[in-house]
């Protein structure tokens, strides 16, 4: 009930929206998404960013949905771990230019936690392409369990749905290069500890983060974009794994988009972090994460662009093994 809403509050954010279409140089940007694992997606991992920054007395405004699947399960010599689930995630995003070259920015996350509806679809869609679906085999269908135990402790155990509000972050870009053809940003992220950690609505942490990201833009009738960003995350104390936690992660993201004719602009993306988790030989906590995005960015105006698109794991279970992607931004 509560993803339905908060798909009928993106509905109603796209039809606002769309009585306000102005005209203004259209911008593709990468995928504004990142790592939705139940217990990554809550850190002050930045999504991937654009060279640009928004320019002086500018208003952007962002609405992301990602409705992510996870079915996963690992037994090691002293681990027992069991993701079953269905998370959707809806980030409200402003941001605005202070002067010609500073931004600032907000992010209110809006998480929901549930049995969800995609196992059936999704495990049809790994039938047709032949893919095994890995633990999918051996868990339920629209089942919602998330537990971890080490050395016969049992860390956590959440067999509830729970819907609230994530933790809030704060954004400053800074310009660093504005070209025609190229445009490189500094952004600087801060993440309070507001939500409620044993939910796994937020991280129990205070983050930092910083990112440098950049695009290049071809010429021609079909102009190419190729989109790069790295970055470095500081995670503060106080998650739900303390004593597991590694504070110092790294991140980048590749994208390329294609602007085929002035409505449609087909894109891919590759996002790495470095291990979130220590002394654990599980690959969802112990391990790297990379996943790859798929889509494409609908141009409904030079001022609104609807982003829609898919996630898949391409480290295997340390990311959901399908994401479904919806965001939608706006330019005053």
């Amino acid at each position: 009930m509560i993803c339905c809403l908060m798909t009928r509050l993106l509905c109603f954010f796209i039809f606002c929206l769309s009585s306000l279409v102005g005209f203004t140089q259209t911008n593709i940007k990468p995928f504004p998404s990142h790592n939705q694992s139940p217990l990554i997606h809550y850190f002050c991992i930045p999504n991937a960013e654009e060279g640009h920054i928004v320019s002086k007395n500018k208003l952007s405004i962002s609405a992301i949905f990602n409705l992510s699947s996870n079915s996963t399960n690992a037994i090691s010599s002293n681990e027992i771990v069991y993701f079953d689930g269905e998370m959707a995630r809806f980030d409200l995003q402003a941001r605005y230019g202070i002067s010609p070259r500073f931004e600032i920015g907000l992010n209110v996350p809006f998480i929901n936690h549930s049995t969800g509806f995609m196992d059936s679809s999704i495990n049809g869609f790994h039938d047709f392409l032949g893919l095994t679906g890995g633990a999918r085999a051996n868990t339920p269908v629209d089942g919602i369990l998330y537990a971890y135990m080490q050395d016969g402790k049992s860390l956590f155990n959440i067999n509830e749905s729970s819907f609230g509000v994530g933790d809030v972050s704060f954004e400053l870009g800074f310009k660093l290069l504005d070209q025609k053809s190229h445009s490189m940003a500094l952004r600087a992220y801060l993440k309070m500890n507001n939500a409620d950690k044993f939910k796994l609505l937020g991280s129990g942490t205070l983050d930092f983060s910083v990112q440098f990201a950049g695009q290049a833009i071809g010429v021609g009738p079909r102009p190419a974009y190729f989109f790069y960003s790295f970055g470095y995350l500081r995670v503060g104390g106080g998650s739900l794994l303390e004593d597991m936690q590694i504070n110092d992660i790294a991140f980048a993201s590749l994208g390329l988009a294609v602007k085929v004719n002035k409505w449609l602009a087909p894109k891919m993306q590759l996002d790495y972090h470095s291990r979130f988790y220590k002394n654990s030989l599980t690959q969802e906590l112990g391990d790297y994460g990379m996943q790859f995005l798929l889509g494409s960015d609908f141009i409904l105006s030079e001022k609104m662009i609807l982003t829609g698109g898919f996630a898949e794991d391409v480290k295997i279970n340390t990311s959901p093994d399908f994401v479904l992607h919806l965001g939608l931004s706006y330019s005053l």
